[in-house]
């Protein structure tokens, strides 16, 4: 988890900062084994890195590009809804998932019939005045089947159902130094209080703490392995940031023989940010295993980035040496409703569909619960559209252009440019058919204005070229809407070129450059 806080807004955190396959399973180099792998040899001959085309596989397995609307929004006595994980038990899906409210984290459970409709149960982790955990709970289901596809039910260890948990006595957004509780139940399908330990099992302040986990540790996400191949059959993932508070986060591993007495894994992490630039964050763990691969999903910043929050994946044949994914993201904020980040994975497989639960956040700090899935389900879902550009002013977003929001805010404009042609590139998810558009010009009345021109190209094969008998409407740039007609093209890309009015090496460092606001497809 990450923090930034503030006295305004306490939730907009992050804001400014071998197993068998289903229908239409992987490819076959998923499955032949580590002994097919290229890269260095682990212990017992076991490869470190995964090959770049089991890589590709495994995206092209897990990748979700249809996106549904919040499916579970923040309820009306708390402040933010975060963090879910998804299991079956019976005939009925169940999600426990995070609240804050009165300065501190409780945890809830929501069931579904079918994954996509959810009503919220009751607290399974509420708040415990005079101990260790009584302003902060944020639970975690553990020890749920791991198989890529296949039951996604929790298994049982002593007679119980288990979880694990953000813990802490201080008040506040995370408030505090913050440890790794457990809990267990018998019923967990039922709105009732897990048992909880009356000390936490993971701390700070170990003494076999590592420098990287000195100051909080966030979510933490159990799986069982009976092989117990590094020498215990129960295996925590979890993200920690070191002393100072809000800085870095990254994984790291501990091993238990019974769920209550914990050891550290190793020295280091064993996964960290992609870049370490101002604030590096990754975290929020889920681990399933794809054939012979484990695929580790999580949550990164690249913050100097559009859409800087996202989910990915690394995959390990050992448990420890992990190879992060570094092709498109998996989520990437494109809605209102989760323009500010879609971040913090829960990923299944069932009856052939891939659904990828996340975290959403809009512009205004309004948290909720995403879902992405591999198919269309509802008929109503649209692929991702995404939007880059030949040049954008630090504080504007390329992917403004296709929130659904036509005010002057949020943005994309080209200013202080050092061209004097600049272009916005959209690529959709798969070749659709294309005969125009309406774009939204912002104009300031100062830097950034309509340009003197506008043309469109598409990418025919593996170049762009202009498209035919384009018509605007009006015929020159101006303020606000500007609709274009050309004839139809099938294209999974399309080209807006601003020629700016006065910019680029004509008047470096000043002039007049373009921008928009909203592009709209019909």
């Amino acid at each position: 988890m990450s923090r930034t806080d503030s006295s305004s807004s306490r939730v907009r955190r992050r804001a400014v900062l071998g197993g068998a396959l289903a229908a239409g399973g992987l490819a076959t180099g998923l499955t032949a084994g580590p002994a097919s792998a290229a890269g260095p040899r682990g212990g017992r001959g076991v490869p470190t890195t995964v090959p770049g085309e089991v890589m590709a596989d495994i995206y092209e397995e897990v990748k979700t590009p249809y996106r549904y609307g919040p499916v579970l929004a923040t309820p009306p006595d708390a402040e933010l809804v975060d963090s879910p994980s998804v299991f079956r038990h019976g005939n009925r899906w169940y999600m426990v998932h995070l609240v804050f409210r009165e300065d501190g984290y409780e945890t809830r459970l929501a069931s579904s019939p079918n994954l996509l409709d959810w009503t919220a149960e009751g607290t399974i982790l509420p708040f415990r005045p005079g101990a260790w955990d009584q302003k902060q709970a944020a639970g975690y289901i553990a020890l749920q089947d791991t198989e890529w596809g296949g039951s996604a039910k929790l298994q049982k260890y002593a007679g119980r159902y288990w979880m694990t948990y953000l813990g802490g006595p201080e008040p506040g957004y995370e408030g505090g130094p913050l440890s790794i509780g457990v809990a267990s139940t018998t019923r967990p399908t039922q709105p009732v209080p897990w048992t909880r330990r009356d000390s936490a099992v993971l701390g700070p302040n170990d003494p076999d703490t590592r420098y990287w986990e000195r100051s909080k540790l966030f979510k933490s996400h159990v799986i069982r392995d009976p092989a117990a191949r590094l020498g215990a059959p129960f295996v925590m993932y979890y993200n920690a940031t070191g002393a100072g508070g809000y800085g870095n986060e990254t994984i790291g591993m501990a091993l238990s023989d019974d769920m209550v007495h914990w050891r550290r894994f190793g020295e280091a992490p064993v996964l960290t940010p992609y870049e370490w630039h101002g604030i590096a964050l990754c975290g929020d763990p889920q681990v399933v295993r794809i054939g012979d691969v484990w695929v580790m999903f999580f949550w990164n910043t690249i913050d100097y980035e559009p859409n800087g929050r996202f989910d990915s994946f690394a995959c390990s044949y050992d448990l420890v040496h992990w190879t992060r994914w570094t092709g498109q993201k998996l989520t990437s904020s494109t809605k209102p409703w989760e323009f500010t980040q879609a971040t913090k994975p829960w990923v299944i497989k069932h009856d052939g569909v891939v659904y990828h639960f996340y975290n959403a956040q809009s512009t205004t700090g309004e948290q909720s619960i995403g879902l992405a899935t591999s198919a269309d389900l509802r008929g109503e879902s649209t692929g991702p559209i995404r939007v880059s550009a030949s040049h954008t002013w630090a504080f504007d977003s390329p992917q403004a252009l296709v929130d659904g929001v036509i005010a002057d805010e949020p943005r994309w404009t080209a200013y202080l440019s050092p061209n004097t042609v600049d272009w916005v590139q959209v690529d959709f998810e798969r070749v659709r058919r294309c005969d125009g558009f309406t774009i939204y010009l912002y104009d300031d009345r100062g830097g950034v204005q309509p340009p003197r021109q506008m043309f469109v190209e598409h990418l025919h094969g593996h170049r762009f070229q202009q498209v035919s008998h384009a018509r605007w409407n009006p015929a020159g740039p101006g303020p606000g809407a500007n609709t274009v007609t050309f004839d139809p093209v099938h294209t999974r890309s399309l080209r807006v070129h601003f020629v700016h009015r006065e910019g680029g090496y004509q008047k470096p460092g000043r002039g007049i450059y373009s921008g928009a606001t909203e592009i709209e497809f019909t």
